[in-house]
Parts: C-alpha cells; sequence; structure tokens
C-alpha cells in the first residue's frame, strides 16, 4: 500500500486520506501550512521542495510520522499498532469520531486535551511511604 517511490505530493494526499482530512484548507488550518505551500506540496512542484518545518508541520496535522512524509521511510502509523475494525468497531468509531473533533480545535484546546491524555497514560509510580523513625 505505501510505496517508498511515491514523492512528497504522494506521500502528503495519502497521509491527508489516512487523517479523513478533506481539503487542502482544512490541512491548512490544523497545519498552519499556508494552503498555496500545501497545493504545490501536493503537486511535488518547486526547485527544492518545502522547508523541514512545513513536513513536520504537515506530519502532525495529519498523525504520520516525519520520516514516512519526508522520505518515504518506514510507516506512516504514529505508534505501534492500529485498532481492527473487526475486533472493536464501536470504540474504533469512538476514536475515529473523538480525533475528527481534535482536529478541529485551536491549538490551545487541542493542546490541553493532549495533556489530559498523557496524564491519563502516565503509569502511576507510587513512592512507599517512608518508614516511621523511633527515638
Amino acid at each position: 500500500m505505501y510505496s517508498p517511490r511515491m514523492n512528497i505530493g504522494n506521500r502528503l494526499d495519502q497521509a491527508m486520506k489516512l487523517a479523513r482530512i478533506k481539503s487542502q484548507s482544512e490541512l491548512s488550518r490544523l497545519s498552519g501550512v499556508p494552503q498555496a505551500t500545501i497545493s504545490r506540496t501536493l503537486k511535488d512542484v518547486g526547485a527544492k521542495g518545502p522547508e523541514t518545518e512545513t513536513i513536520r508541520k504537515l506530519a502532525k496535522a495529519c498523525r504520520v510520522t516525519f520520516a514516512w512524509l519526508n522520505e518515504g521511510e518506514g510507516q506512516p502509523h504514529i505508534g505501534t499498532s492500529t485498532i481492527d475494525n473487526q475486533v472493536s468497531p464501536v470504540l474504533d468509531n469512538r476514536i475515529s469520531d473523538a480525533v475528527h473533533i481534535m482536529q478541529q480545535m485551536p491549538d490551545d484546546k487541542l493542546d490541553q486535551i493532549i495533556r489530559i491524555i498523557d496524564v491519563l497514560t502516565d503509569p502511576i509510580y507510587l513512592k512507599p511511604e517512608p518508614e516511621p523513625t523511633t527515638r
């Protein structure tokens, strides 16, 4: 499905589909990258291609790895696994809906949600209670 021979325009198009981003203008809102730059990238035009920071922003907005979007290295997905729709379609739909909602959020709200998720997913390290000292 993912050919390393794809150019950056093909990979960005694929990344948008994976992220269910429907338009260049939507990707522009999510990434902060001008729509004209996205258009040039999708068409793979320009003498030197997009700047590294532009690719980072686009990768983050599409939830794909920078290495995959930039060079076609590895797999596009961030993380180590994806949810199997046949195992848990209700959960998958809930996650998909939540991601879609979060993609529409302004950065400050999205940052708050990400901090909450980070807190909820961090392992809890319980410190042993100190031994009572006796004198």
